[in-house]
């Protein structure tokens, strides 16, 4: 059907409206059966008395049905104000930050994992008592974690202790993490890069560990379990930590990517989660985002200064959302928003 056409059926008449040109062009068929005037649409259904006063058909969905009668009526389907959506689910993108810095972001798709460790696993704290998780929604997370030349691309600043444009951002405390994201989706949606669907945020402690284990079951996401507390050899290829760091932060990306394609999920700086740290349940969750209020928020991941316990996919830290140091730092995750 062309645009501004009108068709009548019995006494309804319908009208295909003129489109924004940044959107996506509606479409409007339909059929009579039977009393009924079947609409089928994409776009937004509205209707009109007069074919100049409009109103969106708020409880309809295609197809669309009307009962003939007596009254006349026209419809027209409109494009959204919205434009069409620049994020695509199911694949990786990369973030043109201003400065000309990018970030680039990995697809996880939903699925369900065992969250937690096994009683016998090496290192092993209390609280990480093994529970099935459901995860409902795909989202993005950060191919690495966010880097100082990202952090001031966004802020404008750099509150970190070791210096280096690729290095993490550290000294970072939960409170500036969460107005990075923020800040970032005002520039992303600013720029129409970013859909009202979306926004930046730090992951889910759930969305952390699913991403960190990428499928595998053992205290490293490289399919291999600790052999020392302190300094296992099993580290070495996915993470920096106490024994092989130096005491310092190292260039993002330059150990072993995991099965997903996410590198540093162990060690270099310990990343903020969204949650309030609480205790895990022991039955099955899905889409969890812990405790509805605490005082402590969730980090994981561990540092270049911790043992390799501290590191383990399993392990659980945190502190106080307005405190930092300079092993503490976050990656990005973009979810839907409810």
């Amino acid at each position: 059907m062309s645009k501004n056409t009108k068709l009548f059926a019995g006494l309804l008449g319908l009208a295909l409206t003129a489109v924004a040109a940044q959107a996506a062009v509606p479409t409007l068929n339909y059929e009579i059966n039977g009393d009924n005037l079947v609409i089928t649409y994409t776009g937004t259904l509205l209707q009109s008395g007069d074919a100049v006063n409009w109103t969106e058909v708020t409880s309809a969905s295609s197809p669309y049905k009307v009962k003939l009668g007596s009254q006349k009526l026209f419809f027209c389907a409109s494009a959204s104000e919205e434009p069409v959506d620049p994020l695509v689910p199911g694949k990786d993108m990369t973030v043109s930050l201003p400065g000309g810095v990018s970030l680039n972001m990995i697809w996880i798709n939903s699925g369900s994992f065992t969250m937690g460790s096994p009683s016998d696993e090496l290192g092993r704290q209390a609280g990480e008592v093994q529970h099935r998780v459901n995860l409902t929604k795909g989202y993005w997370l950060g191919k690495y974690e966010v880097t100082q030349a990202q952090y001031k691309a966004v802020t404008g600043s750099d509150p970190s202790s070791f210096k280096g444009a690729d290095l993490p951002v550290e000294s970072v405390s939960w409170d500036d993490a969460m107005a990075f994201c923020k800040k970032l989706t005002e520039i992303e949606k600013a720029a129409g890069r970013l859909s009202k669907k979306y926004e930046y945020t730090l992951p889910t402690e759930a969305q952390w560990e699913y991403a960190c284990r990428a499928g595998t079951t053992t205290a490293l996401n490289n399919g291999r379990d600790l052999s020392d507390l302190m300094q296992s050899p099993e580290m070495n290829p996915v993470g920096w930590y106490r024994p092989n760091s130096s005491m310092q932060t190292h260039p993002v990306g330059e150990k072993r990517a995991n099965a997903w394609g996410l590198y540093d999920m162990h060690g270099n700086v310990t990343e903020w989660c969204l949650d309030w740290n609480g205790d895990y349940p022991t039955s099955s969750v899905t889409d969890p985002k812990g405790p509805a209020t605490g005082s402590i928020r969730v980090a994981r991941g561990g540092n270049w200064g911790l043992a390799a316990r501290f590191c383990r996919s399993a392990s659980r830290g945190g502190s106080e959302p307005d405190s930092s140091n300079r092993g503490i730092g976050f990656r990005v995750a973009i979810i839907p928003v409810k």
